[in-house]
């Protein structure tokens, strides 16, 4: 029997954090419903490039090949409609779905936005998006490789291996490598067979001593595996990303270095889900329907969130009686997320305080290395390339919205410092959206805005030069009381970018703006940071470092970048 390793997306779109976007390109650009062929394969590719969605450059000369992964990652998952090849004399599913349930509004055109499609492009909270992703993996079965004729839930049987594994007193979750033993069994009765050989493996790699030599363990111990699945140990070892960060959307798991825990906020949803499934749906048109309109949740469930409500708002030091909470389950919902997003609040401000200790500040130097393409080792350096190594523009702004929280002194609030978004451990889930800074950093006497990016040699000015001018220039105009700085960090700093920065000026419409923006690699600002690790600075001490860079930027360009690089160098934070 030949084993296959399931994918809830695909090695090019290996995180869903981006469907919002690539869903809002679809609907927006006329791609709903129009999206085969190999030339319109190639303009939604485009479309998404242009959105920012995906960088052009760093995918395949194929442009047509990105759509189609992207087009596979959304039918997978239930957010648009597939291409279904008719039998003869049987009515095609897509169809029969239309016929039965006309209110979801879908035509007889394949690759169309689902119901549930719409809602996470439409999703503006996290707790949207977890929602909708939750729906999308718990509904989603397959043929099971085991058995003949038989259904098979993957993400229901993951829930029921690290199950096992919490009821085998084993806590610490599973990490990518663990997911390949989880990823090609298609038997629900093999979960507690599965965290046994997850055990059995950790135990015989707890005997091994040394990073290469560990590598060298896996590849022998998963290798049997790959053969089995049709893969290269070296393929395999990729696939389980993907689902790792899918998983993670969800809302049910938590990150804890390489490892996926249970999110003890959400263990009674876990638990509801597991006395409930697998419900597996025989009749094709059934499925396609709760696949494509929204398969349904404990959360939708009024006991479940009510003892939900309760568990968070033990944690938050109060408490609600049956009488005192709504009776309807919209508002219930609604009630719930109130708590998340208020302890949310307390978990981020807390986050920012830690941040000035001395192993979060290490940590944040060594994501600022693994970005910046440095050598590195030791368990700090590996974690952060794990962790980094898919989405290096996320993880810079977060890195360095990171650093600045170190360096502490904020009058506005961490979440209105940080452009992106953040899960429940405050990890990045994407960029900041166009049209608004990556971070502003309000402080009593000044403000910072930092701009960060990837792109390099004349892209760089294209891309970065108008954006960042425009964002300091708004922030500027609306606070006439303060300074107003900018701060570029990149790997490299083009010339073309840094003469913009260096003639600052700015019009808006017949009005002028000079705006104060200095471009530093990033070599540079880990220096900042490593010196900051020695001498605890303040804010104070960065303004005073930034207006020591504007000072000789009416030099050539080549000169003002040196004198940038010395003035860093040679600085005196004490």
């Amino acid at each position: 029997m030949t084993r296959r390793f399931y994918t809830y997306g695909n090695t090019t779109v290996r995180s869903a954090v981006r469907f919002p976007g690539g869903l809002t390109v679809l609907v927006d650009k006329g791609f709903s419903g129009n999206l085969d062929g190999k030339a319109r394969e190639t303009e939604y590719s485009l479309a998404l490039d242009a959105a920012g969605i995906i960088n052009k450059s760093t995918t395949s000369d194929d442009q047509s090949s990105v759509a189609r992964k992207w087009r596979s990652a959304f039918d997978k998952n239930g957010f648009i409609t597939p291409k279904f090849r008719a039998k003869k004399a049987t009515v095609p599913v897509l169809q029969q779905v239309i016929a039965k349930h006309p209110e979801m509004d879908l035509s007889s055109k394949p690759y169309q936005i689902t119901p549930q499609g719409r809602r996470l492009a439409q999703a503006t909270t996290t707790y949207e998006m977890q929602d909708t992703m939750l729906r999308a993996l718990l509904g989603i079965q397959i043929d099971a490789d085991d058995v003949t004729t038989a259904k098979f839930k993957p993400f229901v049987f993951a829930l029921q291996v690290m199950a096992a594994l919490r009821a085998k007193k084993q806590d610490k979750g599973v990490n990518e490598k663990e997911l390949v033993l989880i990823g090609n069994v298609t038997d629900h009765s093999q979960a507690s067979a599965v965290a046994n050989e997850i055990i059995s493996y950790r135990i015989e790699r707890d005997k091994v001593s040394g990073k290469q030599n560990k590598s060298k363990f896996d590849a022998s111990y998963l290798s049997p595996l790959a053969e089995e699945c049709g893969v290269k140990y070296e393929s395999l070892a990729t696939y389980t990303n993907p689902n790792f960060n899918y998983m993670l959307t969800t809302g049910l798991f938590s990150r804890q270095g390489k490892r996926l825990v249970f999110n003890e906020e959400r263990i009674d949803v876990i638990n509801a889900i597991l006395q409930t499934e697998p419900q597996i749906i025989s009749d094709d048109v059934e499925y396609y329907y709760q696949l494509w309109n929204g398969y349904p949740l404990p959360t939708d469930d009024a006991d479940v969130l009510i003892r939900s409500i309760k568990r968070l708002a033990a944690k938050l030091e109060r408490s609600y009686t049956d009488a005192e909470l709504p009776t309807e389950v919209p508002d219930l919902k609604l009630f719930l997320i109130q708590l998340q997003m208020e302890d949310d609040a307390v978990h981020e401000h807390s986050y920012a305080r830690e941040q000035s200790t001395d192993d979060n500040i290490e940590e944040i130097i060594q994501y600022f290395h693994v970005i910046n393409g440095d050598r590195g080792n030791g368990e700090v350096f590996e974690n952060a390339k794990a962790n980094a190594k898919f989405d290096m523009p996320t993880y810079l702004e977060w890195t360095s919205w990171r650093a600045f929280l170190a360096i502490d002194g904020l009058v506005n609030t961490p979440d209105k410092a940080r452009g992106f978004n953040v899960d429940q451990d405050l990890y990045p889930i994407g960029n900041a959206p166009g049209g608004r800074p990556d971070i502003v950093l309000e402080y009593e006497g000044f403000i910072l805005v930092v701009e960060v990016t990837l792109t390099t040699t004349s892209r760089q000015e294209a891309a970065e030069a108008e954006p960042v001018r425009r964002h300091v220039a708004g922030i500027q105009a609306k606070h006439p009381e303060k300074p107003v700085y900018g701060l570029f960090l990149a790997k490299t700093i083009d010339n073309n970018t840094a003469e913009m920065f260096r003639v600052g000026l700015w019009y808006d419409k017949n009005d002028p703006y000079f705006v104060n923006i200095v471009p530093m690699t990033l070599t540079q600002f880990i220096h900042v940071m490593q010196e900051f690790q020695e001498i605890r600075f303040d804010n104070t001490k960065v303004e005073r470092l930034v207006e020591k860079c504007l000072i000789p930027r009416n030099a050539t360009v080549g000169l003002w970048k040196h004198e940038i690089a010395h003035t860093v160098d040679v600085y005196q934070y004490n």
